[in-house]
């Protein structure tokens, strides 16, 4: 998967379980929407937050083992 799309999909995905997950307890659409947004958007940041601890983990990994 590329990478720019990556953190797209993942903040969609949590965002659709949120308003599923609210809609559930009905509570209003424009609600539920809003709550899906929110989550979406720190469902994008979380996924960007990962892939940078991802690539600073592997690189310091591999200059680890190059020193010994």
């Amino acid at each position: 998967m590329k990478k720019t799309l990556k953190p797209f999909l993942e903040g969609a995905a949590v965002g659709c379980v949120f308003v599923s997950i609210t809609m559930l307890f009905e509570i209003p659409m424009y609600m539920s929407l809003i709550i899906g947004a929110l989550a979406a958007v720190g469902g994008y940041h979380n996924s960007i937050k990962m892939d940078k601890e991802k690539a600073a983990k592997a690189a310091g990994k591999s200059t680890d083992d190059s020193t010994n």
